[in-house]
């Protein structure tokens, strides 16, 4: 191990650590989220908003870790403290942010000893199609938030393509959660909106498809 990936791994340890301890400093405020007591948690943090940017994105880094909380809980704080549109960006730009950081532990703690077991075929698929895999998870959420952070992380995919698939999924994702708490949306998806979820994915997957191509081609006339 060089100089470089000790401290990348001390870095994001130290980064760890100070979540935890901000938690356990908080444990009351972290406890009211965790049994739903929205309406404490909200008459709190709207009384403070330096703590409400601090705590918000201290839970989406917990979620994104291991989704113990339920996003659409999350998305329903910041909705109801920062508005529709604001509580939904700031959910968006926290959880890119969370999952980058996740990836980015995942990736310096864990990915070296599981890719010596991984055959290269798989990592040049993952490679390849990690955009995809990523964005598939992100606007069809049946895998946790989570888990995809840890797979991607630990994974060969790369953190550019990690972080536009997050980027551009969750953007869908969320403005459909944000529509929850104003009774638009049920909590169980609809026959209505899985199908515009379905209508995007085939939407990004053609456009996807088709940037890979201008690549190639474009790969293949630089090396004639």
């Amino acid at each position: 191990m060089n100089g470089g990936d000790l401290l990348k791994k001390i870095l994001t340890l130290i980064g760890l650590l100070v979540i935890v301890i901000f938690i356990v400093s908080n444990a009351e405020l972290f406890t009211m989220v965790w049994k739903s007591d929205l309406d404490s948690v909200i008459t709190i943090l709207t009384e403070n908003l330096l703590l409400t940017f601090v705590v918000t994105f201290v839970l989406m880094i917990v979620q994104n870790s291991f989704t113990i909380i339920p996003l659409i809980l999350l998305l329903t704080i910041n909705v109801a403290i920062f508005g529709f549109i604001y509580g939904y960006l700031w959910s968006w730009v926290t959880s890119v942010v969370a999952s980058g950081f996740i990836f980015y532990a995942a990736r310096n703690w864990f990915q070296a000893p599981l890719l010596k077991k991984m055959g290269p075929k798989w990592n040049e698929s993952v490679v390849e199609h990690g955009f995809m895999y990523v964005f598939t998870g992100r606007i069809f959420p049946l895998i946790p938030t989570s888990l995809i952070n840890l797979a991607a992380g630990v994974s060969s995919v790369t953190f550019k393509d990690f972080l536009l698939a997050t980027a551009i999924g969750n953007l869908i994702y969320f403005f459909f959660l944000s529509l929850i708490p104003y009774g638009l949306l049920s909590v169980e998806m609809n026959e209505y909106t899985l199908a515009v979820l379905a209508f995007l994915f085939l939407l990004f997957f053609l456009i996807y498809k088709r940037f890979k191509k201008k690549k190639k081609v474009t790969f293949f006339r630089k090396n004639r």
